[in-house]
């Protein structure tokens, strides 16, 4: 189960969003844990140990009024007792109602209440038997017809309700969260294309300035460009993609622009390619290292330097990209698309696991991107 808080993982392509929302709406209860699925509130085991606990205590009174030595049957009474009631209303009840689901409606109701009424009405009886079991060990006197007509006559039936709600109420939490996750996936698709054509547009704009000055370097320029595209529309029908690809798609940008800037535009590589493993959202410093371009070096006469730097230190990734130039004024952040749709994936994707900084460092503009190791590791092992 994913708990409060923590991101939903998205699948890696998006062809596989509507098998990805089927394989957590398809199986009985929709889940992607087995346990779960048939035991629905296992992952409320601190409450079931809380409510066992005053059961316990609330029986405890008995030995001590009871007239009869207390002996050691007694205490085994009064510590199981609490949990074979519980493990028959929580964990039990709930399965009659589970196995059904997949049956198109109403026989999933009809077969439910069946085998519900099959297995709860028998495991009601048997827990007075359990108990008289027990407490005769003890010398304890225990009316069992009794206790058989009140648990086939009330526990029963209780039995049979509480699974049907408890059931119900399981289908209801996870159905909301694949619909959670099918709004991520379509939330990230909307995300990504509000990039590509920002990508073409700003490439065009350059492409415009360049076919005046030297109209055989914008032949070139339009195969890049080409390049470039192709690449980001394969980019496109991924979730994530490796950090390797991530540069490739930065390589072919900078390739493009090195046409129009010629020695103008220095760039250095400072990349660990020990992480181009990892998973990331595509698009990701594509936007950094044009920000980097368009306010930090074209508006320079000289031109400037860009470094491009991975690294992992301390259990974070690193992402950076330096421009020199201009220093960073903060409304440009806000006037930004890409800055603002790069906030919001890495919040989508990774939540809290995930940062993003843009200020002025050494003479330059430093943005950086900082990922828990541990965050991408997990998304890149659910893909």
């Amino acid at each position: 189960m994913i708990s409060a808080g923590q991101p939903l993982p998205l699948p890696s392509r998006i062809d596989d969003q509507s098998r990805f929302t089927e394989s957590r709406i398809g199986s009985p209860l929709g889940s992607l844990n087995p346990l779960a699925s048939l035991f629905p509130l296992v992952k409320n085991w601190r409450v079931l140990g809380a409510c066992y606990s005053l059961w316990a205590l609330f029986l405890l009174p008995s030995l001590w009024t009871s007239k009869q030595p207390v002996s050691v049957w007694m205490w085994v009474s009064v510590l199981s007792s609490p949990f074979t009631h519980i493990c028959a209303f929580v964990f039990l009840a709930p399965v009659p109602w589970i196995l059904p689901r997949r049956l198109p409606s109403p026989w999933n109701f009809i077969l439910g209440l069946a085998l519900s009424a099959l297995i709860c009405l028998p495991v009601s009886a048997l827990l007075p038997l359990i108990d008289a079991w027990i407490v005769a060990h003890g010398n304890v006197k225990f009316n069992l017809g009794k206790s058989l007509d009140l648990y086939l006559s009330l526990v029963g039936p209780g039995m049979m309700l509480a699974g049907g709600l408890m059931a119900a109420r399981a289908r209801s939490d996870e159905l909301r969260e694949a619909f959670e996750a099918e709004a991520q996936v379509a939330k990230n698709r909307l995300l990504q294309s509000q990039i590509h054509p920002h990508v073409l547009f700003n490439a065009l704009n350059g492409l415009v300035e360049l076919i005046h000055k030297n109209p055989k370097d914008a032949e070139l320029a339009v195969r890049h460009l080409s390049d470039l595209l192709r690449r980001i529309m394969r980019a496109s029908e991924h979730m994530r993609l490796p950090l390797g690809e991530e540069r490739k798609i930065v390589a072919d940008f900078l390739a493009l622009e090195a046409i129009r800037l010629e020695t103008r535009l220095r760039v250095i590589w400072e990349w660990d390619e020990g992480l181009d493993s990892i998973e990331v959202p595509p698009l990701l410093l594509q936007p950094l290292v044009e920000n980097a371009i368009k306010h930090g070096i074209s508006p320079s006469l000289p031109g400037g330097e860009l470094i491009l730097r991975t690294r992992s230190q301390g259990g974070t990734i690193f992402l950076e990209v330096w421009n020199s130039g201009a220093p960073f004024l903060n409304d440009e952040e806000e006037r930004g698309i890409g800055v603002r749709n790069l906030r919001s994936r890495l919040a989508l994707h990774f939540g809290t696991g995930a940062s993003f900084s843009i200020g002025p460092s050494s003479h330059g503009t430093l943005a950086s991107i900082r990922l828990k190791e541990s965050q991408v590791e997990c998304i890149h092992e659910t893909a």
